[in-house]
């Protein structure tokens, strides 16, 4: 594991320093870690050195999650997929069963476990992209917010990103946690990804969407060739926390030559959507392209709980128009943060509601669970719930492939500043400088000064005393001179 290249300096950017042309992060109420980066000479020593790594906390974790009901009958189901995997993504498996023997876990386990870790990672996202005309710089933006309950921020949770980069294959940026999973949201050549997930029927055994989207990353440079790789394999469709809702990814992608486009599939369906002469598209968690009568991904009067992925679908298209062709990160900084419902496409299956009446749960881009004290109130701890898991914005990230700046956003980005980072360099790109103002991947803040020790008699990080622990050795002294 590489956590910084040997001639890159250590870097300590106060917030109120080298700023200047970055607005949105003018203020950092707590420290960046640095971006992990792994290497392996194959990838199952790739995923051997990340098994290691993630073993102090994914094996307990793992522990809990095997006691559940539910990943036993799905232990049962996917067991035979591994075969399909180690035929169809020889890779993905081998990377794989290096991350189980890292931690220490039966490889099948561990695949379900991983599996499981998708379904709490990926839930109520919304997405964008914008390309010219619709942007105001010339630039080409993909934005995210990852909406989900907050467990999932473990580990390096305030930076939630590492470096995938086996010999031989495309290096790219992953979000995600090292030894349950990642998504490869940027690699080397521009390749640029986001995601929602979405319910559905139509299920089948094939390659996984992390596995889908891993191969893509470190394969291909283009939307296009993306587009041949996911019609060309079986695609799983993997059974969420749901009942009788199997889960998949919309994909949204996007490269450098501003060609994006929002895949939707299930297991025998695919549609590929490229945004049109508006330069501009969006996707929540439903399929808006294809059919969802074959696809079986559902519409409010089949399933409650996506009436908010409506809302925020409606309202994100809306925000694109209006702003069209002033698309900027300060514009998409409004866009992401934004608060108000749209209802506008749920009046076909019969809801209409009034901006000033009780939101929808789950209905705006910026999520928050707004209705938990009425759900409570009213005895809906059924819906209190379901809110509590989707409805929370746990990060924003917005992405220009041509500069290899990532903005993000630590928690909703109503709240949190959107801190540009340059990874230029850490992927091997052949770009000197990101975004006007951006830092390198590899800067970090100020923190505390951390303690040796914890407790009472403590030590300093240069090896002296604390505080307490030098009075009462004064006392101790002062006591033993008296007795003597």
């Amino acid at each position: 594991m590489r956590e910084r290249f040997e001639d890159e300096p250590k870097v300590s950017l106060p917030a109120s320093e080298n700023l200047g042309s970055t607005p949105l992060a003018n203020e950092l109420p707590r420290p960046y870690p640095k971006p992990l980066h792994f290497y392996g000479k194959n990838h199952f020593e790739w995923g051997y050195e990340v098994g290691r790594w993630g073993r102090r906390f994914v094996k307990p974790l793992s522990s809990l999650l095997r006691r559940t009901a539910y990943l036993e009958e799905v232990l049962r189901e996917r067991r035979k997929n591994l075969d399909l995997l180690k035929r169809e993504a020889p890779s993905s498996f081998e990377e794989i069963r290096g991350e189980a023997k890292g931690l220490g876990l039966d490889i099948e386990d561990f695949f379900v476990i991983r599996m499981a870790f998708q379904n709490l990672f990926f839930h109520g996202c919304t997405t964008f992209g914008a390309r010219p005309p619709a942007t105001r710089d010339g630039e080409i933006m993909v934005s995210w917010n990852v909406d989900t309950f907050p467990l999932p921020k473990i580990g390096r949770a305030r930076f939630p990103f590492f470096i995938h980069d086996v010999e031989g294959t495309i290096p790219y940026l992953s979000i995600g946690v090292p030894g349950l999973g990642g998504l490869g949201i940027l690699n080397a050549s521009g390749l640029t990804c986001v995601a929602n997930a979405v319910g559905l029927t139509d299920r089948g055994e094939g390659v996984g969407p992390l596995e889908l989207n891993n191969r893509a990353m470190e394969t291909c440079s283009t939307v296009r060739e993306t587009e041949k790789l996911y019609r060309g394999v079986p695609r799983q469709a993997t059974k969420g926390f749901n009942v009788a809702i199997f889960f998949n990814f919309n994909t949204l992608w996007a490269d450098k030559e501003g060609d994006i486009a929002v895949f939707e599939y299930s297991h025998n369906y695919f549609h590929c959507q490229r945004a049109e002469g508006e330069g501009i598209i969006a996707a929540t968690n439903h399929h808006q392209f294809l059919d969802r009568s074959l696809t079986g991904s559902p519409d409010p009067t089949i399933q409650e709980d996506i009436t908010g992925s409506y809302s925020r679908l409606g309202r994100i298209w809306y925000l694109l128009r209006e702003n069209q062709g002033r698309i900027d990160p300060l514009t998409a900084k409004t866009i992401i943060s934004d608060h108000v419902p749209d209802y506008s496409l749920l009046r076909e299956f019969g809801i209409e509601r009034e901006p000033w009446e009780e939101k929808i749960d789950d209905s705006t881009i910026c999520a928050h669970p707004w209705n938990l004290k009425n759900h409570l109130k009213r005895g809906e701890l059924g819906k209190f719930f379901i809110e509590l898991a989707v409805s929370n914005t746990i990060y924003s990230i917005q992405i220009q492939p041509r500069s290899f700046t990532t903005w993000f956003s630590n928690g909703n980005p109503c709240q949190n500043p959107s801190v540009p980072f340059f990874w230029g360099r850490e992927l091997g790109a052949q770009v000197e400088e990101g975004y006007p103002g951006a830092l390198p991947a590899y800067a970090y803040y100020p923190v505390k000064k951390q303690r040796v020790k914890k407790g009472l008699l403590r030590t300093e990080e240069d090896g002296s005393e604390g505080a307490f622990a030098v009075k009462l050795r004064g006392a101790i002294e002062t006591v033993e001179e008296k007795l003597v």
